[in-house]
């Protein structure tokens, strides 16, 4: 954690707030600033902290809320697919008052306090935007406002997507994207999905005792939630993830209990049979074992107490989608250099635009994998196999920019590089393109030629 806090603070400006790259950004991020403020509150516990830091990251939030005790986005940090039009403010007000509360302050406190009225004064609207009906009802819940966290918690019933009668349950937009369609066993939801989802969760939570079927109610969410979870650990994006971790911890520490015993056991006729025993020594170990044969039947039998998680995770090749969702992209390969006894070199031309349904993208990535034996001019990159372009937000409005590619490494039968453009947040949103080298087939042919010529002294 300590490496961590001081790894944060090189983001910091000098006003005391946050941005996703720090000072190069031109002014701090309103929302990534109560989330540090946050985070650095809850690891105090463990760790130091510099009172003064968060003392002056505080008073920067406090800045920016307005008269009526609502807060300006300031920065890009922020998922745009969840803004309403008029009420594109009433979300990251929430955000920041439950981030305040979460971190410790009173409802006294005047940040609290006046963010508090401006929830108040947007909720005797009428709130049909279940992303803020999940947040409001968050944000009331940790202020202790009973009636509005009830309020709010029926409405999103109401709308809730409930699978079945004891299946899981879910919330989504009204209109949201719909996204490539690839060969696995469930298509993960959107970001979006997710994290509202997650944030019913954290509003039910706020009861100070549940029932055995409130708990339930929970436990259903909380299987949807659980499906989402790539491989990895994470969800779609950062900011889904933050917040479904943090409901899945907190659900995972009321339903905690050490006397969990497991045993499971996976079997294939004569394939294969595996058994794996899960308790309060080993719940936090990862066992897994490979399936022999795919396609194929699997039998899973679980006996005992308690809960385990069991997740199966398919990995494949397929060709990436053409379709373009959101974004437009063209790749040009221009200034080629392929003659001679150097190495080829050629400039590679990018030319972006959003095509989507809001009015500018979040911040997006250009993600451009490099061909094999080919590296960036920029000796200062890290990564040599891939290029990563970071864009604020796109508009419909085409940019251009390009860079220098050169081979460092003679490659035969040069294969195509993908070049993968898509929405940080919203990643079903997205287009990937194909770029490839003129190149490459003279250079094949000098390659032979050079081994035929050796082959040739005996």
């Amino acid at each position: 954690m300590v490496p961590g806090y001081q790894k944060q603070l090189s983001y910091k400006h000098p006003d005391g707030s946050y941005s996703s790259f720090g000072t190069r950004d031109v002014e701090g991020s309103t929302w990534l600033s109560a989330f540090v403020y946050k985070s650095f509150a809850q690891a105090k516990r463990y760790i130091y902290i510099d009172d003064n830091v968060q003392t002056q990251t505080l008073i920067w939030l406090a800045s920016k809320q307005m008269p009526d005790g609502c807060f300006q986005n300031i920065g890009n940090h922020f998922n745009n697919a969840l803004k309403d039009g008029a009420e594109d403010g009433l979300s990251l007000t929430a955000y920041v008052t439950a981030a305040l509360l979460e971190a410790g302050l009173p409802n006294s406190h005047t940040v609290v306090q006046n963010g508090l009225s401006c929830l108040d004064a947007a909720s005797v609207r009428n709130v049909d935007n279940v992303y803020y009906q999940a947040l409001l009802a968050y944000a009331y819940g940790l202020a202790g406002n009973k009636e509005k966290w009830r309020f709010f918690l029926k409405e999103l019933d109401k709308s809730a997507t409930k699978v079945g009668e004891c299946g899981s349950v879910h919330w989504e937009r009204k209109e949201k994207p719909l996204a490539e369609k690839f060969p696995s066993f469930n298509s993960r939801a959107a970001s979006a999905e997710i994290e509202m989802t997650c944030y019913v969760i954290l509003a039910l939570l706020q009861r100070p005792s549940l029932t055995q079927e409130e708990l339930s109610y929970v436990a259903q969410i909380v299987q949807w939630v659980a499906k989402q979870q790539n491989p990895y650990g994470g969800f779609s994006s950062t900011q889904d993830t933050v917040v479904a971790l943090q409901a899945l911890a907190q659900y995972g520490y009321l339903t905690f209990s050490k006397d969990g015993k497991n045993t499971v056991e996976i079997s294939s006729k004569e394939l294969l049979k595996k058994v794996f025993q899960v308790d309060n020594r080993n719940r936090l170990l990862l066992q897994q074992v490979s399936l022999p044969s795919l396609p194929g039947n699997y039998s899973v039998e679980v006996k005992g107490n308690g809960c385990v998680y069991l997740q199966t995770t398919l990995r494949y090749n397929i060709y990436l989608p053409q379709k373009a969702s959101g974004f437009s992209l063209s790749v040009e390969t221009v200034n080629g250099s392929c003659v001679g006894s150097f190495l080829p070199k050629f400039d590679l031309v990018l030319s972006a635009s959003y095509t989507g349904k809001r009015s500018t993208s979040n911040m997006a990535i250009i993600d451009v994998k490099m061909l094999s034996g080919f590296v960036p001019v920029r000796s200062s990159l890290q990564k040599h196999n891939h290029v990563f372009f970071y864009l604020a937000n796109v508009t419909r409005e085409e940019i251009s920019f390009s860079f220098s590619v050169e081979q460092n490494l003679p490659v035969s039968d040069i294969k195509p590089a993908s070049v993968h453009f898509y929405d940080y947040y919203e990643t079903e949103d997205g287009r990937v393109y194909s770029a490839s080298c003129d190149c490459a087939h003279y250079h094949l042919i000098n390659i032979i030629s050079i081994r035929n010529g050796s082959c040739g002294h005996g």
